[in-house]
């Protein structure tokens, strides 16, 4: 491939990586797009960054694409997903964009799985390069050289890059809310000297790398500089194993919490009004090992981040004999632990309506040593947390994908998906009734979409809840929304305080105990100038007094 020349024009298109170090399906935006970007600026390159939401809906996109020196396409591995509003790059239209007329290369997760390899042949004919190594070291040698080996970053490349294309966020259709952007802490697991997990490919970086708070700072500092207010620090397989200075002495090395304090403590001085501040992973046997120390960062993580902030706890399996063939990184006993702890430092309500700092589980599901047992020790793990009163925020479920190697046996789809359903009614219903009990108001929601009669939205987080408006409102905007009703995973919910003078009959209808008799009346009655002539209207005082202080009476979005 011959691409060698001074300042050729680059089109980045975000296919978007949805992987469990990096979101980036929007409103999120990965990483790797900005380190891409990033490349691309350092060789002073002229750049468009677009989506494959906007390639497929927008043909000025496509012209756009026709004109670079070099196309850039930038994808996960393609798992199967439910999005609320954009959706990953399918490898039908890997092979569509593979038929521009011009220089491209393939990267990202997607040419990095194991798994992928038989269908990615079907692509290399289309792209002149499909790039296994990091995508933007990658664009960095296509230019200057013209041929890419697949290689890392190296630490240099890394903190340059990331600074560079920090410009990158204000071209992204989310800019500046409800985009999310994410910066990573770290590269690697500290498992590393035992192999790690049979699964994960971050083992296979050999010796972690940890970012230092002050490089992480200056990130940080340069995406706030240009409008962002939500951040995610990811990319890490244990935020509390951050900084430890035990590295590589033990695959559960004891936590340092000065070094995660002085970490949370730089990006909140350079970055002092974010709206949003949450983390990705922990490993439950290091929190069980080193309760003292865990406990100290939790309360860092509670007093530094926003409230809403979910640590994903990498249990996988419940089942011993899984945990023996793939040397998962914790026991159940270990596990129990970290939600125990969590639940105590994190428990508390905070400003955005949700607990400060909840732990959620990852299972994953078709691992080496499964069989029909797994499912019911999995079961019994999560019964036993209801049974203890304790809260997760959420249960992430999936099927294993072989990264590094094929995986074979294990249960059934069907049973998967059996057991899938029985967490779902049985615990995950439950649990988030607990977690957000009716009544409950979530501040800052984003409604984002109007879909079969419902305006659905988030608050920013890492993993927001769904919240449905059961009727249609104004989208593209932040509003407070008061409980009312529970789905396994998502919320039904009415504005707070509520219109009631100038709200939509559907609107009225979703208020609790009205129904469309009452709606009738209400409507009928309007306007209301206090809460006597709203009860008068409404007919019923106990359905009027449980809506009391929910209900805006004056049009000045006041609650009396």
């Amino acid at each position: 491939m011959t691409l060698s020349m001074s300042g050729p024009s680059v089109f980045l298109l975000d296919g978007y990586i949805d992987e469990p170090s990096a979101l980036g399906v929007p409103p999120y935006l990965s990483p790797h797009a900005r380190y891409i970007a990033g490349a691309a600026w350092d060789l002073d390159c002229r750049l468009d960054y677009r989506t494959v939401d906007q390639w497929r809906t927008d043909p000025e996109t496509r012209n756009a694409m026709e004109m670079a020196d070099l196309l850039v396409v930038l994808s996960g591995a393609l798992v199967p997903g439910k999005y609320l509003r954009g959706t990953p790059v399918s490898l039908r239209e890997l092979e569509d964009i593979g038929s521009a007329s011009v220089s491209k290369v393939l990267g990202g997760p997607v040419a990095q799985s194991s798994s992928l390899r038989e269908r990615l042949a079907k692509l290399e004919g289309s792209y002149d390069r499909i790039v296994g190594g990091d995508l933007d070291a990658g664009v960095h040698d296509l230019i200057t050289s013209g041929d890419a080996r697949g290689r890392r970053r190296n630490p240099d490349e890394w903190g340059r890059w990331s600074i560079r294309g920090a410009d990158l966020v204000s071209m992204h259709p989310d800019f500046p809310l409800p985009l999310t952007v994410e910066v990573e802490t770290s590269r690697g697991c500290v498992r590393y000297i035992c192999g790690g997990c049979s699964f994960c490919t971050e083992p296979e970086f050999g010796r972690p790398v940890f970012r230092s708070p002050m490089e992480v700072g200056r990130e940080v500092e340069a995406i706030y500089k240009n409008g962002v207010r939500s951040i995610r620090l990811g990319g890490q397989s244990c935020i509390f194993s951050y900084g430890t200075r035990d590295l590589g002495n033990s695959s559960t090395p004891r936590p340092d919490p000065r070094a995660v304090s002085d970490l949370f403590e730089e990006v909140n001085r350079v970055a002092p009004d974010l709206r949003m501040l949450h983390v990705d992973n922990a490993n439950p046997a290091i929190i069980s090992k080193y309760p003292d120390e865990s406990r100290q960062i939790a309360k860092t993580l509670v007093e530094r981040c926003t409230s809403g902030n979910v640590v994903a706890l990498g249990m996988e399996s419940a089942d011993p004999s899984v945990k023996e063939a793939n040397n998962l990184n914790s026991t159940p006993e270990q596990v129990m632990d970290a939600v125990k702890l969590l639940n105590e430092i994190g428990g508390e309500r905070g400003p955005s309506g949700l607990p400060n700092l909840l732990p959620g589980i990852n299972i994953v599901m078709g691992l080496e040593g499964e069989s029909k047992d797994t499912p019911r020790l999995n079961m019994e793990f999560f019964q036993e947390v209801d049974r203890r009163g304790l809260m997760l925020r959420r249960i992430n479920i999936r099927q294993v994908i072989p990264h590094r190697r094929p995986f074979g046996g294990g249960i059934s789809h069907s049973e998967f998906i059996k057991f899938k359903k029985r967490v779902r009614e049985e615990i995950d219903g439950p649990m988030l009734k607990r977690v957000v009990p009716e009544g409950t108001v979530l501040r800052n929601v984003y409604l984002e979409v109007f879909r079969d009669g419902l305006s659905l939205g988030r608050q920013l987080g890492s993993y927001p809840l769904l919240v449905a408006l059961p009727y249609p409102t104004g989208l593209d905007r932040f509003t407070d929304v008061w409980i009312t009703d529970h789905g396994y995973r998502s919320l039904t919910a009415v504005e707070h305080p509520f219109p009631i003078n100038t709200a939509g009959l559907k609107a009225l209808q979703a208020l609790p105990g009205v129904g469309k008799k009452r709606a009738a009346r209400l409507v009928r009655g309007r306007p209301f100038d206090g809460f006597a002539k709203f009860l008068e209207a409404l007919d019923d005082p106990l359905v009027g007094t449980s809506l009391r202080g929910h209900l805006d009476l004056n049009g000045s979005g006041s609650s009396p």
